[in-house]
């Protein structure tokens, strides 16, 4: 098969890498900059990428304010230009899209897939998230994970993960939820578990806060209760669940990692990449 990466970060790079080990054809765009092995053809144009790739792959996430998210890209790339230049019948794999681009892409005949929305790649993505916080945690504190207090804001996937990793390295895990239900299920896995108005009261008590709500979900009276040594790590998109300008000018320690897969394990998280689009061709397939 031929395939079409375009944009994105070293999980990109490493994604063409991992296609040409599988023996598929690799042309790329918008990754002028990135490291490529050599059989990976840097193609010229955008429509010379895409002539003829069985798959087009975008990255996680694909885009930003209607631009292609292309750290390695020499010029910016609109996703209308982009979603212009392809061909009607060809599959669009991507992270995240918008809801215009999805809709572009259909009206042009495209058949398009927005893989964070699979469950086993939004799983596999949470998980290395999780784990490369647990690492950020331990690598920005003179403290351990065992004995400490650790606070997490919002219990999705992240949260879930998050929360498991923590209590079996031994820290003492609180997580603050909106719903009911998602209380219930952190106090089953050994947490303890309160909703965020209450976090005033309690915040100062801990010795991590890792938020992974991107809404704000700490006040900034909450924000001022906290303890002067404590560890605040943000995991969620702008604008976050804290406003890190207001921490940082009252003295606390804080440290933002939106899109962690690709910075903590790029090779893995490439993979995920690879597997969830080829789960995508197979389905096509059928």
């Amino acid at each position: 098969m031929k395939f079409a990466v375009i944009g994105g970060d070293r999980r990109s790079a490493l994604l063409c890498a991992a296609l040409l080990r599988d023996g598929h054809k690799v042309h790329s765009f918008a990754l002028d900059t990135a490291e490529l092995p050599e059989e990976a053809v840097k193609a010229g144009c955008l429509q010379g990428c895409v002539y003829g790739a069985d798959c087009v792959v975008l990255p996680v996430p694909a885009e930003k304010g209607g631009l292609l998210n292309a750290p390695y890209a020499a010029e910016p790339l609109r996703m209308k230009e982009l979603l212009g230049a392809l061909w009607k019948g060809q599959l669009l794999c991507g992270g995240r899209l918008s809801d215009a681009t999805c809709l572009g892409a259909i009206r042009g005949g495209l058949r398009v897939e927005d893989i964070m929305r699979r469950p086993g790649f939004a799983v596999g993505n949470a998980a290395i998230t999780a784990e490369g916080a647990a690492q950020i945690l331990m690598a920005e504190s003179p403290r351990t994970l065992w004995g400490s207090r650790v606070l997490i804001t919002g219990f999705g996937r992240i949260g879930k993960l998050l929360a498991l990793r923590l209590n079996a390295l031994g820290a003492r895990v609180t997580v603050a939820a909106r719903k009911d239900a998602d209380r219930a299920e952190a106090r089953a896995v050994g947490a303890a578990a309160l909703d965020y108005p209450a976090l005033e009261g309690v915040i100062g008590d801990f010795d991590f806060i890792v938020n992974t709500v991107p809404a704000r979900v700490i006040s900034e009276a909450a924000l001022c209760c906290a303890a002067n040594d404590v560890l605040l790590l943000e995991l969620a998109s702008p604008p976050g669940g804290f406003d890190r300008t207001l921490a940082e000018n009252i003295g606390l320690h804080t440290v933002a990692a939106p899109g962690l897969p690709g910075l903590y394990a790029p090779e893995t998280a490439a993979l995920l990449i690879r597997d969830a689009v080829y789960d995508v061709i197979a389905e096509q397939e059928d």
